[in-house]
């Protein structure tokens, strides 16, 4: 492996780490993160960890202020709004579109990424909070695959901030992750019917529950 190659790999497992930090809550919005800090606390070089900062700044985890360094991005209720907004009306088309032509391979798998959310429970620990992200991440990335819509999928990708998506379930309550739960059964169930009205129905149902955590979240702390 060459020394470039090896800072990449680097730079990666710094990315995911400092990701599921955010996510988790365990680093707070407008935190200052350093490269110096970041250097010790995975012992590399500066080298690595500035490329990590770079890709958290372009993903929406980080934000870069002149003069001042680089902090946990915090996100204004109006922004947040937005992408929600956004969610619903792009990412309930790629739903439908879904339900046309999915295969059988890729309806198996969602399956298999929803087992592994409920096997951990709905009362997440930190842990928990992190394996649901990724598992939830990972079952909305397949619903894109099988729209076979890569232009709806790239304006979602654009516009949809990750760190909004996965922080969520760090505020659900245990009857809301039971909720979020029966979506996804149904949208197994729609998938498997090819009933595009019924996946859009569910994934507007779905989004807008998701909307109404964060806007809950955002009244007890302001």
């Amino acid at each position: 492996m060459t020394e470039t190659n090896g800072a990449r790999t680097t730079a990666d497992d710094i990315c995911a780490a400092l990701r599921e930090q955010i996510s988790a809550g365990r680093l707070a919005p407008n935190s200052r993160v350093t490269e110096q800090g970041l250097a010790e606390e995975f012992g590399t070089s500066r080298t690595p960890v500035r490329e990590a900062m770079r890709l958290l700044v372009a993903e929406g985890f980080l934000s870069f202020k002149p003069n001042s360094g680089s902090f946990v991005r915090s996100w204004s209720g109006e922004e947040i709004e937005e992408i929600f907004n956004i969610r619903l009306i792009v990412e309930s088309d790629i739903a439908a579109e879904a339900a046309r032509s999915i295969t059988p391979e890729e309806l198996a798998q969602m399956q298999k990424y929803q087992a592994g959310m409920e096997s951990l429970g709905v009362a997440l620990d930190e842990r928990g909070v992190s394996q649901t992200s990724h598992l939830n991440r990972e079952f909305h990335k397949l619903i894109s695959q099988a729209s076979r819509r890569p232009r709806l999928v790239k304006m979602l990708e654009d516009a949809v901030k990750v760190p909004i998506v996965q922080s969520t379930f760090s505020r659900y309550s245990a009857a809301e992750l039971q909720r979020s739960h029966h979506h996804h059964r149904e949208l197994i169930d729609a998938f498997r019917a090819g009933n595009p009205d019924w996946a859009r129905a569910v994934m507007q149902c779905h989004i807008c529950s998701a909307r109404e955590v964060m806007r809950r979240n955002r009244r007890k702390e302001g």
